[in-house]
């Protein structure tokens, strides 16, 4: 606000008196107690006061300036300076696609003003994604970008409260798209790709239902062959045509210890001698990464590449064509054709809610319960 002062006595005590104008031009009139005697504290009175009057003075400023805040720089400017600190590159950049894809090319956002965001305004842009065919999930992910936004701008004081909280999302719909290979059906695909160059991402793939970072990220390092176990905790991912490598997973569950099973035991020995005949092959041409997924010259294979090529394999062959992340989907049906439950292949998939797991694969879990039938009429009837 833009303040006056002076000081006054009230009871012994050095008091505070501002007089402002408020947003309807009034001129209104305030008081604070600074909690000094008067006997001999003038001097530090008037230091509070001045020093009170300059916050005032900052906090009008402050105000002014939100005032003139445009609601999609304040986006921008929030995943460059809070989100690129809290997530990974390449979910950054998924973000900033969303931003330039949908949220810049709004019309009715261009020069809004950051306290002129409406509940009215939101859900204008809600409707005009279903109603152009977006999924009410693609709907839902943009307004949790939107909301968590517009909650730094009401921790920032920038607005009193927030505006998407107002709005009236379509209901989650439940993903059903995923495709899975049957036990045989992943059999004769091990076959195929013997050979191939993306032999060991989808043999391990297969066996283990991991993501495409994880199969690509994982490094000798991280199978123990004393004590039968691969340690899933690297990843390597797509971003802007870069391959970034880390040392993490996406979640903290994620990272997780799998069991070195006999026959990938057995495979994984095979591959390493077939890597340490193809160094000495090649020489000084070899590049000796640590990873396990790499090319005849010991280069990593780019996850790009995996993606491309394992449709094409598979539209030359009498398969279906799935998608690489399917084999995680066929590991999945794998495990419960074995009898394992919802709770271990949570663990397995490296999920950190069962309720993941069962929103995924829900299709899949629930595909043996005519053995759960049968069971109920030999014990009834």
């Amino acid at each position: 606000m833009n303040a006056t002062g002076n000081l006054r006595v009230k009871r012994g005590i050095w008091q505070m008196v501002f007089e402002y104008q408020d947003d309807t031009g009034k001129r209104r009139q305030k008081s604070e107690s600074t909690g000094l005697p008067e006997k001999g504290n003038k001097r530090r009175a008037q230091q509070m006061l001045d020093k009170r009057l300059d916050e005032l003075s900052q906090q009008r400023t402050a105000a002014l300036e939100a005032k003139n805040v445009l609601f999609l720089p304040f986006i921008n400017s929030w995943l460059d300076d809070v989100m690129a600190h809290k997530v990974r590159p390449n979910t950054l950049s998924q973000y900033k696609l969303i931003y330039n894809g949908y949220f810049a090319k709004y019309e009715p956002f261009h020069g809004v003003k950051l306290q002129a965001v409406t509940p009215a305004l939101l859900q204008s842009f809600y409707n005009a994604e279903l109603n152009a065919g977006l999924s009410p999930n693609t709907v839902r992910k943009h307004h949790t970008n939107i909301h968590k936004c517009l909650d730094y701008a009401v921790r920032l004081g920038l607005i009193p409260s927030n505006p998407s909280v107002q709005t009236d999302l379509p209901s989650k719909r439940k993903y059903t798209g995923a495709k899975a290979f049957t036990p045989e059906q992943t059999k004769d695909l091990l076959r195929m790709f013997q050979g191939d160059p993306l032999e060991v991402p989808v043999y391990i793939t297969a066996t283990y239902g991991l993501r495409r970072s994880e199969v690509c990220g994982l490094r000798w390092d991280a199978v123990d062959f004393d004590t039968d176990t691969i340690h899933v905790r690297h990843t390597a991912v797509v971003d802007n045509g870069n391959i970034i490598y880390a040392n993490n997973t996406k979640t903290a569950t994620s990272n997780r210890l799998l069991p070195l099973t006999q026959g990938m035991r057995a495979y994984l020995l095979n591959v390493k001698k077939r890597q340490e005949e193809d160094k000495k092959l090649l020489g000084s041409g070899y590049t000796d990464s640590g990873y396990i997924c790499v090319q005849r010259d010991g280069t990593p294979i780019n996850p790009d590449f995996v993606t491309h090529h394992f449709q094409r394999v598979l539209k030359n062959s009498k398969l279906p064509v799935i998608r690489f992340h399917d084999l995680r989907h066929s590991a999945v049906y794998a495990l419960r054709k074995g009898g394992c439950d919802a709770k271990d292949i949570q663990v397995w998939l490296g999920h950190s809610d069962i309720t993941t797991t069962l929103n995924v694969y829900g299709h899949v879990l629930n595909g043996d319960m005519n053995r759960l039938g049968k069971v109920m009429d030999q014990m009834l009837f």
